[in-house]
């Protein structure tokens, strides 16, 4: 018997007795060979720092978002009548923008919410209230970012956006309120 004895299944026992020397040690390097590559190409998957996991490719969807046009109150105030708002209160700040006003629609919203996701602007969170009449309250808060800027793995100094991508404004506190 050989130095090298395995603890095999008893149903494969008969089968490795059966196999010479010679098939044994290539099945054994074969083995060796195939575990090899298998930790190798899991390592190479591993981050390389002790940060976080980092996509070896880009989700294709996100590199399909439009770019991100920085807050004119005039031209959100705009197309907010176009589609059936009347924003009185802008706020541009560090975490986002805070529109205020009225609504015809849940519908009007809806379509402002396309307009401004087109620009690159999501409402993150909204509330529509009944007022007496037919008009509806709203408060929205929006973001340019899927996330909190930072905090995910495209922040650092490669990921800066495009010339005219950015949302320059979000570093600022305007505020653009009008009475009625």
């Amino acid at each position: 018997m050989s130095r090298f004895a395995p603890r095999l299944p008893a149903r494969l026992a008969p089968l490795w007795a059966a196999r010479s020397g010679r098939e044994k040690g290539l099945l054994v390097l074969a083995l060796v060979g195939v575990l090899a590559y298998a930790g190798h190409a899991a390592l190479s998957y591993l981050p390389t720092t002790s940060g976080p996991f980092i996509a070896a490719r880009p989700v294709p969807n996100l590199l399909r978002l439009p770019p991100i046009t920085p807050v004119d109150a005039a031209a959100w105030r705009s197309a907010a009548v176009e589609q059936g708002l009347a924003l009185t209160h802008i706020e541009v700040t560090a975490h986002g923008v805070t529109t205020r006003g009225e609504a015809a629609s849940p519908e009007a919203f809806g379509d402002f919410a396309r307009w401004a996701a087109q620009h690159g602007w999501w409402a993150v969170s909204w509330q529509l209230e009944r007022r007496e009449g037919q008009s509806l309250a709203l408060a929205a808060h929006w973001r340019s970012q899927l996330e909190m800027p930072g905090s995910g793995p495209e922040s650092g100094p490669a990921s800066k956006p495009a010339s005219g991508a950015e949302s320059a404004p979000l570093g600022n506190t305007v505020t653009a309120t009008e009475s009625r």
